[in-house]
């Protein structure tokens, strides 16, 4: 087996060569050796070499390698593409394009469970996001079919069943698989591989790249932003019609009862039709530019199942929205009275196809609570510590509860008493997960020296930064350091300012040089003891983009650093730093104004990170990032590499990687 896994870093006849004399050895010694083993030999030996440049895309749809549960099969002729029926183990499956669910051509042993970590109970077998470790809950979620009657025809699907059977999975199971990623690979992961938590007797599971489904795949999604058109063509005033745009054009179908849609979803299009039919709100038409009604964005609050609801207007400010804004909300409210969390405006009279506009001051609240409020990942479900504050104008998971299991893999994957930064924070739900969960781990061990030492997050929305001020006020003051609010303005004293010496306390006293002087002599004098940390600077967010923060020192004397890019990846200085060489020479730092008797150019600001963990949603751009990483003299080993199906039906993959050096 170790010289068939060899056999794709050797030349092409080589390698074929290799494998067929090994098999037949085998055979002659009584051994049996798995045909799809072999097969997979053959196949990526033929590609392996040039397989830098072709890793992005999925095998030819003409003759394809098929890697599903740890099976792999060739198909030949039509496969899924849409174009062909063709055959798969003996039975013939509908194209992609046709609508028709596959037949069920596996049997329960054939399919590969994903390995967890995390154990999980054999007598729990409902369908919830708590049942992530079970392994016949895995297998259901990624055999079964969805069920929806309109797959086929709405372009939000591409697949009705096997939802981990999906061409951007298999892409990064190649190029997970692939040499130049391999001898990438930490010892300690190859480890793994072999024993321990991955390890269950059988050798054909021992993949590196685990797919998982981390939540129910019908009404997982939490969050639609949906198309509005006039329901009839030749009359502007007759309602609106909501829906998806069809495939290749702007004509919007109607998708009542999506099966993939939190049921509230489902209620407050059918609620929103109704309510602009009654009122004769005019819908938005491309063609011209008249109209009102563009799109709509409905966010459920899973508590209560209320629906947050976003009127985007064909206008630029709000008085122009008059009167059909408030005839129609109007009637939303008398129609569905405890639907309605709260209902928003936001004008956008832009050409294109951006459904929001940049511009902040284009969001008008009309009805309701500024804000969703949804549990953090990892807090008590009982207790009312550890909420998360959403509005419409920051960015939320579609799949908020299927994501609550890459939090639990981050903070898990964290060190104890690490010293974290996240970029691209959004409302900071990693890093405060973390957090909490570090948190809560000391004080039951009763270990002074636990959780996480200081936690920076940052992201260049203002909103965000609101939004994270909240979540960290719901968190026990023990965690975040911080006292509550009205605790904070000088003790109850008015008018009377202090001072906080360089150890975080208060003092009336006047700093003197002479101080300042022997309280940095005296720290430098015992370097094994860290510095102390101000509790109001344990947990902070900066307001900038990724590449503003981490060239102001966001990520200094941070160890550990968590990255969650949009779907183009890492922004180029980021990159750039990370795939620097650790600087032996350079002192450690927390601060900017350390550093600054060095040229800024020859700063390394991520110097003492040792744990990146990347949360990827966008595949071609994690690889092209890992390529530049592990190919850099940075040190970087990869320890980890798991793929999400987080949006079920869509060829879409989230994928998590742990690298550490």
């Amino acid at each position: 087996n170790n010289i068939i896994k060899m056999a794709p870093l050797l030349p092409t006849a080589t390698g074929i060569l290799l494998a067929l004399a090994v098999h037949n050895l085998n055979a002659v010694n009584g051994f049996s050796l798995s045909s799809h083993r072999t097969h997979h030999v053959l196949m990526s030996s033929s590609w392996n070499d040039d397989y830098d440049d072709s890793y992005r895309s999925a095998p030819s749809r003409g003759s394809s390698t098929r890697q599903k549960s740890g099976r792999t099969r060739r198909s030949n002729g039509g496969g899924r593409s849409g174009r062909g029926r063709g055959s798969r183990d003996g039975q013939v499956s509908s194209g992609r394009g046709s609508g028709q669910p596959r037949p069920n051509r596996q049997s329960k042993e054939s399919i590969r469970y994903p390995k967890n970590s995390y154990g999980y109970d054999d007598d729990d077998e409902y369908d919830s996001p708590n049942n992530n470790g079970d392994r016949r809950i895995q297998q259901q979620r990624m055999t079964n079919p969805i069920g929806c009657p309109l797959f086929g025809t709405c372009p939000g699907c591409v697949v009705d069943d096997y939802v981990a059977d999906i061409d951007i999975i298999k892409s990064a199971q190649l190029y997970f698989s692939s040499g130049s990623i391999q001898k990438h690979i930490s010892s300690s992961s190859r480890g793994r591989q072999s024993r321990g938590r991955y390890y269950d007797g059988d050798d054909e599971d021992d993949e590196f790249y685990e797919i998982k489904v981390p939540s129910s795949i019908t009404q997982w999604r939490t969050q639609a932003k949906l198309a509005v058109a006039s329901d009839k063509k030749w009359s502007r005033n007759a309602g609106c019609k909501i829906g998806l745009y069809q495939r290749n054009s702007h004509d919007v179908l109607p998708i009542p009862d999506c099966q993939v849609h939190h049921p509230s979803i489902n209620k407050a299009v059918e609620a929103v039709v109704k309510a602009t039919r009654e009122v004769r709100t005019p819908a938005y038409q491309e063609d011209t530019g008249h109209g009102l009604l563009r799109f709509i964005q409905c966010q459920v609050e899973l508590s209560t199942g209320k629906v947050c609801l976003t009127l985007v207007m064909n206008c630029e400010k709000l008085k122009e929205c008059q009167p059909h804004l408030s005839y129609l909300v109007k009637e939303l409210k008398r129609s569905e009275p405890q639907l309605w969390h709260s209902i928003w405006c936001h004008c956008n009279d832009s050409a294109g196809n951006a459904i929001f506009a940049r511009d902040v001051t284009r969001w008008h609240p009309i009805e309701g609570p500024p804000y969703i409020r949804e549990k953090l990942p990892g807090a008590d479900p009982d207790s009312r510590e550890g909420l998360l504050y959403f509005s419409p104008m920051v960015f939320r998971q579609a799949n908020y509860e299927g994501f609550g299991e890459i939090a639990k893999q981050v903070r898990e994957v964290i060190p104890n008493g690490s010293k974290v930064c996240e970029l691209y924070a959004g409302v900071g739900l990693l890093g405060l997960s973390a957090l909490l969960h570090h948190g809560k781990m000391a004080e039951e061990y009763d270990d002074p020296d636990g959780g996480i030492q200081w936690l920076r997050c940052s992201d260049e929305n203002p909103e965000n930064a609101r939004c994270f001020e909240r979540a960290v006020s719901s968190m026990p003051m023990k965690i975040t350091g911080r006292s509550p609010k009205q605790l904070q303005k000088d003790n109850g004293k008015k008018g009377k300012r202090t001072r906080k010496n360089y150890k975080g306390k208060k003092s009336d006293k006047e700093l003197s040089i002479k101080d300042l002087m022997d309280s940095m002599m005296s720290e430098a004098s015992d370097e094994s003891k860290p510095p102390p940390v101000d509790p109001s600077e344990k947990v902070t967010y900066m307001q900038a983009s990724a590449a503003a923060a981490i060239l102001k020192g966001q990520a200094l004397g941070a160890n550990v650093l968590i990255v969650d890019p949009p779907r183009k990846g890492l922004d180029e200085p980021v990159l750039q730093q990370l795939c620097q060489p650790y600087n032996p020479n350079q002192m450690y730092a927390e601060k900017p104004n350390a550093l600054s008797h060095m040229a800024r150019h020859t700063v390394n600001w991520v110097n003492d990170v040792r744990t990146l963990i990347y949360v990827s949603c966008g595949f071609d751009a994690l690889a092209r990032d890992c390529d530049q990483l592990l190919s850099s003299n940075a040190g970087w080993k990869l320890e980890s590499a798991t793929g999400y199906v987080l949006f079920p039906g869509s060829n879409h993959v989230e994928t998590v990687v742990v690298l550490r050096r």
